[in-house]
């Protein structure tokens, strides 16, 4: 009697230039716990056209306890990455979790659980930042870092799933033709992926026990920073909607922005005057608002590629 073939999960890592964060995300994941029946594969793309992460990945590798390969896509931008990891899977399913990332032992377990009792095309589970230096009360009191968790089993909308800590069902790729590359470099090409497999039927549910953790380094603490990644994430909100919609929406949302900044942008100037300093929130709003004004008339920035940051606009 032939025994059927266990599942098999390709654990799916993209990494530009960020060595430290590789080798602390392998060592984490050599831990995990498998799940029972389970067979596991590691697939890590190098989005650097120079293999810089290849010496690590050999280092850590080389007794890797399953399956582990490495390639290099160097076509620049997180869609191309991601879309090279899904081409490059063996797996029915993939689980993305990125460089700057490192997982609790019971992270795949607690997904691989939650999608086999809910019956899931894909689980999403939270990512807790972690700071790598001691933050500025400003930016604790503004909250930004801090993602909304939710009861496990609850069912995801399209702006609530992100690539950072997912599982999902690799066959919604060919179902949906993979990452656009309209968002490769830009971010956001994670939100445009599962609004379409929202789109085609698939379920997403959250799993607040597969618990990953990100990195905050200090670059990331920085008002400048913030502002711009504020920035960029009102412009790809737009754009999401505008690939999806016509162009016409870049008008409406120009519209909602310019509302936001004529009732932001007094109430932080009066702040100031007065020495109130926590109005970090507020100014991120504002910069959201100025992104949806301007996103039909100024150029996609790289983010991914372009520097060891985590683009922003992508909620993984």
């Amino acid at each position: 009697m032939t025994l059927p073939a266990r599942p098999l999960i390709s654990v799916c890592v993209c990494t530009f230039r960020r060595p430290e964060g590789l080798q602390r995300l392998l060592a984490t994941l050599r831990a995990i716990v498998i799940p029972d029946g389970v067979a596991l594969e590691l697939v890590t793309v190098d989005n650097d056209a120079g293999a810089s992460a290849k010496a690590v990945f050999d280092r850590i590798t080389a007794d890797w306890p399953w399956p582990a390969r490495y390639v290099v896509e160097a076509h620049p931008g997180v869609g191309h990455a991601r879309a090279r990891c899904v081409e490059e899977a063996r797996g029915d399913w993939i689980a993305y979790i990125d460089d700057d990332e490192w997982a609790e032992p019971q992270w795949l377990q607690a997904l691989w659980q939650t999608r086999t009792a809910l019956e899931a095309d894909g689980v999403f589970g939270p990512v807790l930042a972690s700071y790598e230096t001691t933050p500025p009360e400003w930016l604790l009191r503004s909250r930004v870092y801090e993602r909304p968790r939710r009861a496990t089993g609850t069912q995801l909308h399209w702006s609530q799933c992100a690539s950072g800590n997912v599982l999902f069902r690799r066959q919604l790729s060919v179902d949906v033709g993979g990452f656009d590359p309209a968002f490769a470099q830009s971010g956001s090409e994670d939100c445009d992926f599962f609004w379409r497999c929202l789109d085609v039927g698939a379920r997403f549910v959250w799993c607040d026990e597969a618990v990953a953790h990100e990195a905050v380094p200090p670059h990331r603490m920085t008002r400048a920073y913030l502002r711009r990644r504020a920035y960029l994430e009102g412009q790809n909100y737009v754009r999401l909607h505008a690939h999806r919609k016509g162009r016409t929406t870049y008008l409406l949302f120009a519209l909602r922005g310019l509302v936001i900044v004529l009732l932001l942008a007094p109430l932080i100037y009066g702040a100031r005057l007065l020495r109130v300093t926590d109005m970090f929130l507020y100014e991120g709003k504002l910069q959201g608002g100025l992104g949806k004004v301007l996103a039909a008339w100024t150029p996609v920035s790289r983010e991914y590629g372009a520097s060891s940051s985590k683009p922003p606009g992508s909620q993984g």
